[in-house]
């Protein structure tokens, strides 16, 4: 962990040097250019505590791990808020770049127009510094206000087979032929911890409620800190009302803050975990099959690694994951429907823009071989408190079942 945190710590402090050259014009006053400067190293100095932090628990167990003061809890939330406006200043820093190159490869006459539009005083390098800052708080407050927003509904509808296995791509509007319907509600990565308290969870559990659901799928991250401390944040879930039941699977952040305890608790909140197992349920016309796996983080905690459950004959089945890293096994294995969360969409750009760089089922709905894939964009957030490219997303499914192959 020193690496990490030495390594962390000089690409924070290149990206100071970097952006304090490229966003502090010498042609500013230098009163400005102090005070500029004095604000990024206090962002920056902030910035640090996060990989500091982190060396500071690693090896130890944060269930075990004292609650944190108030101070801890300032820098923490400020920490993350920074790391949230400091990426924007440096995706349009880099941004600016392209800029300055364009600039730079236009004709002599063309350049000269366009630099006498830049006020008297000022030149390219301090009219782009003002419009990356200026570009970088709009977005900034764009993104706390889509996460103040709290969740929306995404709305999935799709008509499958009754009998035997998707044949084509499936289709997204009821068909005539349907003749049985399933409605699950999906929730992820909700974060229950030092952002997401009682209120929001309670907002969600209104929502799902208004779906009147046959099942509510909770696909992993769903606390985020010590239990100890949250019980109270957790305890609106008991509230959930489906017809069949409310099922879970644990993310990478339940393992890191005692995945036991967090099972724990949600199994007294009336909530089923299927981690590597499943059981079928009987509604009044179908019957399901729904299973869950572990995340492949167990094997950091030493916990149960995650192996797929075979699906059993019945009219469908459902695979809840974390990681959406199991979509060609599950498949393979017959599975109708798989749900998952975990990439959050990317959250907010740059990251929402090139996520699909990093995972093959990023978000929202795929089809691999006969089965259905269902990445949801996340009910909370983590780290910074942003959303911009997405919003928080309680996912609704309509499943419609037909006599006539789909």
């Amino acid at each position: 962990m020193y690496r990490f945190l030495v390594t962390a710590s000089i690409l924070v402090l290149l990206g100071f040097i970097y952006l304090g050259q490229r966003l502090i014009p010498p042609i500013w006053p230098v009163a400005v250019r102090t005070t500029l400067w004095l604000l990024l190293a206090a962002m920056i100095l902030n910035l640090l505590w996060l990989p500091f932090k982190r060396w500071r628990i690693s090896g130890k167990s944060r269930a075990n791990m004292d609650a944190p003061g108030l101070a801890t809890r300032l820098a923490e939330a400020s920490a993350y808020t920074f790391m949230g406006f400091l990426s924007l200043l440096l995706f349009f820093t880099v941004s600016g770049e392209f800029v300055r190159i364009v600039f730079s490869l236009m004709p002599q006459m063309l350049q000269g127009d366009l630099l006498v539009l830049i006020p008297a005083g000022q030149n390219l390098d301090s009219v782009l510094s003002l419009l990356i800052m200026a570009s970088a708080l709009l977005f900034f407050f764009w993104g706390r206000f889509s996460v103040a927003l709290g969740p929306r509904y995404r709305f999935v509808r799709v008509v499958l087979p009754l009998h035997g296995k998707l044949r084509r791509r499936p289709r997204f509007r009821r068909s005539a032929q349907a003749t049985h319907k399933l409605r699950l509600v999906q929730v992820s990565d909700l974060h229950i911890g030092r952002a997401i308290k009682e209120g929001y969870v309670r907002k969600v559990v209104e929502m799902i409620n208004a779906q009147q659901a046959d099942l509510a799928c909770f696909t992993g991250d769903i606390g985020d800190g010590n239990i100890a401390e949250l019980r109270s944040d957790a305890a609106p879930l008991a509230d959930i009302q489906t017809r069949h039941g409310v099922y879970y699977v644990p993310g990478n952040h339940e393992y890191y803050w005692g995945m036991t305890e967090w099972i724990k608790e949600f199994t007294a909140l009336g909530m089923k975990a299927v981690i590597n197992r499943g059981e079928t349920i009987q509604t009044k016309d179908l019957s399901l099959f729904v299973a869950g796996v572990s995340d492949p983080t167990a094997a950091r905690f030493a916990g149960e690694l995650p192996k797929i459950p075979k699906p059993e004959k019945t009219n469908f089945s459902l695979l809840l994951v974390h990681q959406p890293l199991f979509a060609r096994s599950a498949a393979s294995l017959g599975y109708d429907l798989m749900l998952a969360g975990h990439t959050h969409g990317g959250q907010y750009i740059p990251w929402s823009w090139v996520v699909h760089l990093f995972f093959r089922f990023a978000k929202g709905l795929y089809r691999t071989g006969n089965m259905l894939v269902y990445v949801n964009d996340g009910t909370g957030y983590w780290g910074a408190p942003l959303r911009i490219g997405t919003r928080p997303e309680i996912t609704v499914l309509d499943i419609y079942f037909s006599e006539v192959g789909a």
